[in-house]
């Protein structure tokens, strides 16, 4: 029996979404002292990348993933690695990111081939089958998969979302080669024959569907939930894109 309204706590990662949130609200505060407000869509917009990355990792999502169903696993990816990122993101005010955007460290992941690269690296590898099932049966390595899809996705939007990195035109390009890229691993869970992860192969699945079901599922699953985001705000970036003068073209202050 599998119990699909069971929640999950799990202490380290409560602690550190604690701290974050903690964290933001002492530096809001001190850039308001500074003369430097956060305006309150900002700042709702990081609580729900909070909320987000939350209801990942402790909810009956999280529960589903690690004793059940594999398409619940690829949401739980997408909600870290494609939604909530950019939430948190876009909390920043344009003075939060560019003073950020001063560090060394930022400036070399941010680096658009490199940002993109590193998220690319990071999707396709945690999916290959040896680590996805080693990092089921290992806390620890669970927590690196969880860890590694938040840190590259917040790499890979902020030069889509930070001003400075992309022109108009670039932003859709970069979007683009990325919905480009990332397609191909949807469409080989999908397509797969047979079950690609041990792991799920045997455990109890809700509505009594097979391993290579809940795997199909979870391919068209993924594509939807991910290629989703990626193609509304390459629509956005277009219709920008679209409503400005060509000669003025420049980076975007979209934060």
């Amino acid at each position: 029996m599998v119990h699909p309204w069971q929640f999950v706590f799990d202490p380290a990662w409560a602690l550190g979404l604690v701290v974050v949130a903690v964290d933001y609200v002492v530096v809001v505060r001190a850039y308001e002292r500074r003369g430097r407000p956060v305006s309150a869509p900002r700042r709702r917009a990081f609580a729900a990348g909070i909320l987000v990355t939350a209801l990942a990792l402790f909810s009956p999502i999280e529960h589903l993933a690690l004793h059940s169903m594999l398409s619940f696993h690829l949401l739980q990816n997408v909600m870290l690695g494609d939604w909530a990122p950019p939430l948190f993101l876009l909390g920043l005010s344009t003075a939060m990111a560019r003073d950020l955007g001063r560090r060394r460290w930022v400036t070399v992941l941010a680096n658009p081939p490199v940002a993109l690269g590193l998220w690319l690296v990071t999707w396709y590898a945690t999916h290959i089958p040896a680590f996805y099932d080693y990092a089921l049966r290992n806390e620890w390595a669970l927590g690196f998969e969880h860890l590694a899809f938040v840190v590259s996705g917040l790499v890979f939007w902020w030069p889509e979302i930070v001003s400075g990195y992309l022109t108009p035109v670039g932003k859709v390009t970069y979007l683009a080669v990325a919905f480009l890229a990332i397609s191909p691993l949807s469409l080989l869970i999908y397509l797969a024959n047979s079950p690609l992860y041990s792991f799920y192969e045997h455990t109890p699945k809700l509505g009594g569907i097979s391993a290579l079901a809940d795997q199909q599922i979870a391919g068209v699953a993924m594509a939807v939930e991910s290629n989703a985001v990626l193609l509304t705000v390459i629509a956005f970036a277009l219709m920008r894109l679209l409503s400005e003068d060509p000669a003025a073209e420049g980076p975007a202050d979209t934060v």
